[in-house]
């Protein structure tokens, strides 16, 4: 069997009609993966966050990324990343945030008094102590007794008590 021989007349130019095919079938690819592109959002600034201060909602807005942005560093995509969190460096108004500018707030903070547990078997012994650091839950504090002076360590739960070891 042999087939028909195409005229130009019938298609136009054959090399025109595969440029405008491939056109069609990669055209189509192209607008899918820059429509899934189009659909990733960024969180930047309103204002300046200094460190020290604690992320609010009011603080951030979401951003619509048109293309993939050439950085180098992980940025913030969900506000829910960092809200409440504590900014660890200075954070400027509409510029991407990257993943490690914010930290978990300390739940125990420099200079607080705070009652320090010490278990040993059926002995407990409980005591009000100053901290000489910020420090957030799982993070180890040097604390002070106001009244011998000692320093020692304790580590900070998660409900924000502390435990030791020693006193």
């Amino acid at each position: 069997m042999t087939w028909p021989r195409l005229s130009q007349r019938t298609f136009g130019n054959p090399v025109r009609l595969l440029a405008q095919i491939a056109i069609l079938l990669c055209g189509g690819f192209l607008a899918l993966t820059i429509s899934a592109q189009a659909a990733e959002f960024a969180i930047v600034a309103k204002r300046t966050i200094y460190p020290g201060q604690i992320i609010d909602a009011a603080d951030l807005k979401s951003v619509k990324l048109i293309r993939q942005p050439q950085i180098r560093y992980r940025f913030v995509s969900q506000a829910r990343q960092i809200i409440g969190q504590q900014a660890k460096r200075t954070i400027l108004p509409g510029r991407f945030i990257r993943i490690g500018s914010a930290q978990p707030a300390p739940l125990v903070k420099a200079g607080m008094h705070k009652r320090v547990q010490f278990t040993n078997g059926a002995l407990a012994i409980s005591i009000v102590c100053v901290a000489l650091s910020d420090a957030s839950a799982g993070d180890t504090i040097r604390m002070r007794n106001p009244s011998s002076g000692k320093i020692f360590s304790a580590e900070v739960q998660a409900d924000g008590s502390l435990i030791t070891g020693a006193l």
